[in-house]
C-alpha cells in the first residue's frame, strides 16, 4: 500500500512539472509589429528655369520586414493643348526637380511598401530667367579629329583658327568631319537638356548613308554641370550605352596613336589601282596593334593628316564591331556596312534617352539633365577605294525645348 501511494505521489510530481513547463514555454504567437511609414516633405521649394531643385523628403519605415519601398513623383504639368495632365517625373527617394517653363507645379510622391501605400505633397515654383533658349548645341568647347582624306579642308597651322573655322561651320549648319577612330567634339548647350521621364531627350544629327557612299555611327558622352563651373568636370562624363555596349565584341578603353607622314614620303603602291600608297599614315593601339593608313587614288593630293596637329597624338574611347563586307569579289570598290539599333548618332533613329548613361563599370548614373556633349567615333575600319569609314556632325539638338 505505502509503495502504492508513493507511485501516485510521482505520477502526480512529474505530471505538475511538465504542465507548468508547457506553461511557462511562451508558445502562444508573438504579435508582430505593423509595418509604419511617416512622410515629411516641405511645403513649397522654388527654382528657375532650366535649373534644378533638389527635393530629398524624409522617409520612415518601421517594421517592413526586409521590403524594399517603391517611390513614385508625379507632378501636374498643362501640355501644348492647354490640358493639365498628370505626369511621372521620377522614381527615386529623391527628386532633381527641372523644367522649361516658368510655372506653379504641384507634386505628389506616392511611397509603397508591401502592402503599405503613403502619400505627400509639395509645390515648386519655377521663374523666368529672362534668357533665350536655343534647341541646338552651338558652344564649340573641344575639336580632335582624326586622321581622314576631308582634313585637307582644314589646313590650318593653330588650334585656334581650327575652332573658329569650325564655329562657323556649325552656326551656317554645314556638318564638320570627326574622321576615323576617335576623332571627336565637345559641344554645349545654353540650357540644361532636361532628362525627360521616359522619353528620348536630344538627338545627334550626323551625315547618313546614301547609296554607295558609307558612314559610320558614332557614340555620344554627356555631362552634367553638377558644380555649375561652367565647364565638363573630368568627373562628370557619362558615355551612352547604346544597343553595342555590353557585347563581347566591344573593347572599352581603347587608344589609337597616328602619326604624321613624312612631307617627302615616297608613295608605297598596293596590287589595286585604287591603292595609291599602303603605307602612308602609321598608327599603333594599346593592343599591341600596329598598321598603316592607305592613301587612296582618288585623294592623293590631299593630306590626311590634321595641319595643326603634333607629330604624334593619341585619341580613346570604346571601339565597336561595325560589320563590313566586300562584295566586289575582293577587289575593294563596293563595300555593305552595318549600323547600330539605338543609342548612337548616324543611325536611322539618333535621339537619345540622357537615362542610358552609365559610369566607368557600367552602372547606370542618374542625371536631371545634360549640358555638354561629345560626339566622337568608335569605330575603325576601311573600305576601298572609298577610303576610311568616317562621319560628319551636322547637328545636336534638344527635342523637347
Amino acid at each position: 500500500m505505502k509503495n502504492c501511494i508513493s507511485y501516485f505521489f510521482s505520477i502526480l510530481a512529474l505530471t505538475t512539472f511538465f504542465s507548468c513547463s508547457k506553461d511557462d514555454s511562451g508558445n502562444e504567437p508573438t504579435p508582430v509589429p505593423e509595418q509604419t511609414m511617416s512622410i515629411k516633405l516641405a511645403a513649397s521649394f522654388t527654382t528657375a528655369r532650366f535649373n534644378v531643385v533638389e527635393i530629398n523628403p524624409e522617409v520612415l519605415i518601421e517594421n517592413n520586414k526586409g521590403l524594399v519601398a517603391k517611390y513614385r513623383w508625379t507632378a501636374k504639368v498643362t501640355n501644348q493643348s492647354g490640358v493639365v495632365e498628370e505626369v511621372v517625373v521620377g522614381d527615386t527617394k529623391t527628386l532633381s526637380f527641372i523644367m522649361p517653363k516658368a510655372a506653379t507645379y504641384p507634386l505628389e510622391l506616392t511611397v509603397t511598401s508591401g502592402e503599405l501605400v503613403k502619400k505627400a505633397t509639395t509645390t515648386v515654383v519655377v521663374s523666368e530667367t529672362g534668357k533665350t533658349y536655343g534647341a541646338t548645341a552651338l558652344s564649340l568647347i573641344d575639336y580632335v579629329p582624326s586622321p581622314c582624306f576631308n582634313m585637307n579642308n582644314f589646313s590650318f597651322t593653330s588650334k585656334a583658327e581650327v575652332l573658329e573655322e569650325v564655329k562657323t561651320t556649325l552656326n551656317n549648319g554645314e556638318a564638320v568631319p570627326l574622321g576615323t577612330f576617335g576623332g571627336y567634339i565637345v559641344l554645349g548647350f545654353d540650357h540644361t537638356v532636361i532628362n525627360t521621364y521616359n522619353k528620348r531627350d536630344f538627338t545627334v544629327q550626323m551625315q547618313m548613308a546614301s547609296g554607295s557612299i558609307k558612314y559610320t555611327p558614332a557614340s555620344i558622352f554627356v555631362a552634367y554641370d553638377a558644380n555649375k563651373n561652367g565647364i565638363a568636370d573630368e568627373n562628370e562624363w557619362f558615355e551612352i550605352a547604346g544597343s553595342e555596349h555590353h557585347k563581347s565584341t566591344t573593347i572599352k578603353d581603347y587608344e589609337m596613336t597616328y602619326y604624321k607622314p613624312a612631307t617627302d614620303k615616297v608613295a608605297t603602291p598596293g596590287t589595286k589601282s585604287w591603292q595609291f600608297d599602303t603605307s602612308y599614315l602609321k598608327w599603333t593601339d594599346n593592343k599591341n596593334g600596329t598598321a598603316h593608313l592607305t592613301k587612296t587614288d582618288k585623294w592623293k593630293r590631299y593630306n590626311y593628316y590634321p595641319a595643326w596637329m603634333s607629330n604624334t597624338y593619341t585619341l580613346k574611347g570604346t571601339k565597336l564591331y561595325l560589320p563590313i563586307k566586300d562584295v566586289s569579289d575582293g577587289e575593294g570598290t563596293t563595300f555593305n556596312v552595318g549600323t547600330f539599333e539605338w543609342g548612337y548618332g548616324g543611325i536611322k533613329d539618333p535621339s537619345i534617352d540622357i537615362s542610358w548613361a552609365v559610369d566607368k563599370t557600367g552602372k547606370k548614373v542618374h542625371l536631371p539633365g545634360i549640358d555638354f556633349v561629345k560626339v566622337y567615333v568608335s569605330t575603325f575600319a576601311a573600305i576601298g577605294n572609298s577610303d576610311l569609314l568616317t562621319n560628319s556632325l551636322e547637328f545636336v539638338q534638344d527635342l523637347n525645348l
